[in-house]
């Protein structure tokens, strides 16, 4: 295998293990409340969601630092971030037992959802037709930071409901069973959104022009 070859393979990495972070995600959608498949399947989907999202970090690191950039990487990297981060928040907004409803509501509604998407969507064709007029409309720091905060949303979520702050013996990370702290992460993620988005428009109205 060549050398730049590697973040390719990090990248189908991260794709192998959101597929079996939403393997156990789907066992909590159909847990029936069960506490024993809750803490078992949120605790092993966060673990696996963890390493695939830092895989994400690690593969963008290694090809800029090496320029072992290539035209499938350039394709299959933001596609599989969006695979990670889009199906994670569809499985979290069909788990009715995560964390504890009563204290914390409805932790991922559909219509978020569905704003992501739209935004994805609107991403997606911008950056296909700036392309076919022969420009390069790579990511930007401000769609990463987007993913930054739905990734640890969705790692939040997953790992209160799992108990990870008393797994990891580290009490600090007892915040996140704060209904504050959810809302204000939830709203982080709607923001964010929003604004990456409305800076992705602007950008290539820029170029365009």
């Amino acid at each position: 295998m060549n050398k730049n070859q590697i973040p390719n393979m990090l990248t189908l990495a991260r794709f192998l293990l959101a597929v079996g972070s939403f393997y156990f995600m789907n066992r909590l959608v159909h847990s029936d409340g069960d506490t024993a498949v809750v803490l078992d399947a949120s605790f092993i989907a966060f673990w696996l969601y963890l390493i695939a999202v830092s895989t994400d970090f690690l593969d963008g690191h290694i090809a800029r630092k090496y320029g072992w950039v290539t035209s499938l990487g350039r394709i299959a990297d933001p596609v599989v971030d969006k695979v990670l981060t889009l199906g994670g928040m569809m499985f979290l907004a069909a788990a009715p037992f995560l964390t504890r409803p009563e204290d914390f509501g409805e932790v991922m509604p559909v219509w978020a959802v569905v704003l992501v998407l739209t935004r994805e969507f609107l991403v997606t064709a911008i950056r296909g037709y700036v392309e076919s007029r022969g420009l390069e409309f790579p990511a930007d720091p401000v769609g990463k930071w987007k993913m930054v905060c739905q990734s640890v949303y969705i790692c939040v979520l997953l790992g209160g409901t799992a108990g990870i702050p008393e797994f990891i013996r580290f009490p600090l990370l007892g915040v996140v069973y704060e209904p504050w702290a959810v809302a204000g992460l939830f709203w982080a993620v709607i923001g964010m959104t929003i604004i990456s988005g409305i800076h992705y428009c602007m950008r290539a109205m820029k170029m365009l022009q």
